[in-house]
């Protein structure tokens, strides 16, 4: 049987370690999308100041990329939050997309073009918590309910 490891147990763990020293953390979360986001914030919001950074290089129709961003926008504004909770649009850049994705067309939903898309999000995440000096960076890509992180069909 395989051992499975509880991360939202080891993320509570970890900022209310940060709290009963006295410190209230700051995280970037990045986000896809509002209804993934809804779900971190609850949790995450009992122990952190957050700033949701929205980029998603993946969504090519600016459309479609500037609703998800209003609807984030929205989701921040409505909800009721213990600390501090902003959002930062990280930018629109399909083009990085598709030269990631150049040659994995025809790759499966949660196949190498997903994996390249995630290491996309995820590096220019981390260059802005770093940036920005921010204790932590996560992702509703892992810690939303819908994207189990030790999906092993995501990584091929």
């Amino acid at each position: 049987m395989q051992n499975r490891i509880n991360y939202q147990k080891l993320l509570i763990d970890t900022l209310s370690r940060d709290n009963a020293d006295g410190k209230t953390p700051r995280i970037l979360l990045h986000a896809c999308c509002a209804p993934c986001a809804s779900s971190c914030l609850e949790v995450l919001d009992r122990y952190a100041d957050i700033t949701v950074f929205f980029f998603n290089p993946n969504i090519t129709v600016k459309e479609e990329y500037e609703h998800r961003l209003r609807e984030v926008e929205r989701l921040v504004k409505e909800m009721p939050f213990e600390h501090t909770v902003t959002v930062e649009e990280g930018g629109y850049e399909p083009g990085d997309f598709f030269v990631m994705a150049k040659g994995l067309e025809n790759e499966p939903e949660r196949g190498r073009r997903c994996v390249g898309c995630y290491g996309l999000r995820l590096e220019k995440t981390a260059r802005a918590a770093a940036a920005g000096e921010y204790d932590y960076f996560a992702t509703t890509l892992t810690l939303s309910p819908l994207k189990p992180a030790d999906d092993r069909k995501c990584c091929r």
